[in-house]
């Protein structure tokens, strides 16, 4: 049976909207996630991204050793204002790498009514990311991605402060390596994505006591689930995250009570003001670590603020 021009024509643009239509669905999905949560990753049609993210740290309070919540004494400040400049660069369709440098600004006060302001770099970070199926790229699979970073002890440890309270204290200034697994779906306008982080911290010598200390092996295990307000527009994200790090060693020996336990929600969005610019910001706190499960880690109220640029 022989098919009319017309009829030719509808089906034809019958396929190229259905074409169209599962390529949208696609960019959607895999581009949700992309900008909501930290630096993120690239969306599919981006060669490379650069941004910045000024992110703001309100010490509250801590929990010991045996989870007990206690709050800063009156007059005590534990803040500290962050400035990260970041790149994202594509090497390959599925590998993109990343490196992120910081500042760091210290603000401190004492009861007694000393304060105290330090500054320097932070600890500088680079890594790589493998997407082993693109988000998107099976409707039925979600999308798998591998990542690894170092950490540089380009920051300025505690006892390196050469403040009374601490405040020129940038980093841990200790090497790192991490290695860490991400599963997202997506389905229009939802995605979830559940990642897990192996962390282990190298060695080194105090300036102080010239004991060598190593931090225990991390663990962070984190879920995040999101939602599309204004197609390719507006995302936000609610984000739960579970830190866990196994006993400090100084000199070889194990420290008692020294391993630390924190648990973080967070809320972020994202908004596309053009194509190429992104603002993103987000509100984070400690503060679940009260229902018994942190231990060793300062209670805090995080608020961030950043720009994106997409290069494509």
């Amino acid at each position: 049976m022989t098919t009319s021009g017309p009829a030719r024509l509808a089906l034809a643009l019958t396929a190229l909207a259905g074409t169209l239509w599962a390529s949208d669905a696609r960019a959607s999905a895999c581009c949700m996630s992309a900008s909501v949560t930290g630096v993120g990753r690239l969306a599919i049609w981006e060669q490379a991204a650069t941004g910045v993210m000024t992110t703001y740290g309100h010490g509250t309070g801590l929990y010991t050793a045996s989870s007990e919540y206690r709050g800063l004494p009156e007059g005590v400040r534990e803040d500290d204002l962050r400035f990260d400049a970041w790149a994202l660069v594509r090497l390959a369709e599925s590998v993109q790498v990343t490196a992120r440098v910081p500042w760091v600004v210290g603000l401190k006060s004492a009861p007694d009514g000393t304060s105290s302001v330090g500054a320097g770099f932070g600890d500088v970070m680079a890594g790589a990311r493998w997407d082993v199926i693109g988000l998107g790229e099976y409707a039925e699979l979600p999308g798998i991605a591998l990542m690894g970073s170092v950490v540089a002890p380009t920051g300025r440890r505690p006892e390196q402060a050469f403040d009374a309270l601490g405040a020129t204290a940038t980093g841990r200034g200790a090497w790192g390596l991490s290695a860490a697994l991400a599963v997202e779906k997506a389905v229009v306008p939802w995605f979830i994505r559940a990642d897990a982080a192996l962390t282990y911290n190298f060695s080194f010598q105090r300036a102080d006591t010239q004991q060598w200390q190593q931090f225990g092996p991390g663990l962070n295990v984190g879920v995040t689930g999101g939602y599309e307000l204004k197609p390719d527009k507006l995302v936000l994200a609610l984000a739960l995250r579970v830190d866990h790090e196994w006993p400090l060693r100084v000199d070889g020996e194990v420290m008692p009570d020294s391993s630390a336990t924190a648990l973080t929600a967070t809320l972020s969005g994202s908004w596309k003001v053009t194509p190429k610019w992104t603002l993103t910001g987000s509100v984070g706190t400690d503060a679940l670590g009260r229902l018994g499960v942190a231990q060793n880690r300062p209670e805090r109220a995080v608020f961030s603020l950043g720009v994106r640029y997409g290069f494509f």
